[in-house]
């Protein structure tokens, strides 16, 4: 009888793979892989504040993802064992990845979006805990037949949050804050080497999506989701904080450098920002930096000179 299997080039990989080739590109992700979460690990202890749960999810996403990086080293029995034990963390981190894309956009959602975001998260749970039986039962030769089936929806369970985030953050960008692209990596490197990480995850992901069906026949070795992985990961340390607090300081940092340079007229509603007059706004320090604005506040409150004759 043929088999009804789609994906049948999974069934007789549960052991080890032996190839050179393979094995040569498994080691290099895995390389990859824990390289960058370890430099970006020490990244994150350097720049973390204290205090601040969002930098320690951070942390924490990358410490949980590091061990799988290891299964290459060893033999079965005890392969199956530490690949399948050490997906439970990696999970956990993968999971973790997308509470913290929440954490980081919900100054950009209202209060429904936000609710269906992490309840969404909340409610493949218990696909990744079927997975985790998969896995193990698929590498240690108990069970050959349910991973297969299972193993192509790991994408749609993890990923779909995150091509949304940055979909959102694109957006909210053009529109929102009316920012080039080009003008806002000229003005913070940072945020290109983010938005270019968020580029290159949303490419591996796709990738990834299709290693694990007939379009590219990879198998059980498949780099793509370490990739994915790291550039992920990328964008979570190369700006701690969330993503609406920091373009905020962005956006008064341009307002601040491009105000003294208008006309006089911008220079008039300086002077009534800081004295708080009318309906302009009575705290100019929320929009501005005080040091740009300190000259301005002398001339103000410094009293006028009386010359005797």
């Amino acid at each position: 009888m043929a088999s009804t299997n789609l994906f049948p080039r999974f069934s007789e990989v549960d052991s080890k793979p032996e190839a050179p080739a393979g094995l040569t590109l498994e080691s290099w992700s895995q390389g990859f892989m824990v390289g960058a979460l370890l430099i970006m690990t020490a990244i994150t202890l350097v720049n973390m504040r204290r205090g601040v749960l969002l930098h320690k999810l951070i942390l924490l996403e990358l410490l949980l993802a590091v061990p799988n990086g290891f299964f290459t080293f060893w033999n079965p029995p005890a392969w199956g064992w530490y690949l399948s034990s050490t997906a439970v963390p990696l999970i956990a981190s993968w999971t973790l990845h997308n509470v913290i894309a929440w954490m980081k956009s919900r100054g950009f959602l209202n209060k429904k979006a936000r609710l269906l975001y992490i309840g969404s998260v909340i409610l493949v749970q218990p696909y990744w805990i079927l997975e985790i039986y998969a896995n193990f039962a698929f590498f240690n030769g108990i069970n050959t037949t349910l991973f297969p089936y299972t193993r192509p929806f790991e994408g749609p369970c993890r990923d779909p949050w995150w091509i949304f985030t940055t979909a959102n953050l694109f957006w909210n960008i053009r529109r929102r804050y009316e920012f080039g692209f080009l003008e806002l990596i000229k003005a913070s490197p940072r945020f290109g080497i983010l938005l270019g990480s968020m580029c290159l995850s949303v490419v591996f992901i796709i990738l990834d999506l299709l290693a694990v069906t007939p379009a590219i026949a990879l198998g059980v070795i498949n780099p793509y989701w370490k990739l994915a992985l790291v550039f992920k990961c990328l964008t979570d340390t190369i700006i701690l904080d969330d993503f609406k607090s920091s373009l905020d300081k962005l956006s008064r940092h341009r307002f601040a450098q491009v105000l003294p340079q208008d006309n006089w007229k911008n220079d008039m509603m300086l002077m009534d920002m800081v004295r708080g007059k009318g309906d302009a706004i009575a705290h100019v320090e929320d929009i501005l930096d005080l040091e740009s604005i300190q000259p301005a506040k002398q001339i103000i409150r410094e009293p006028p000179r009386v010359f005797s004759k």
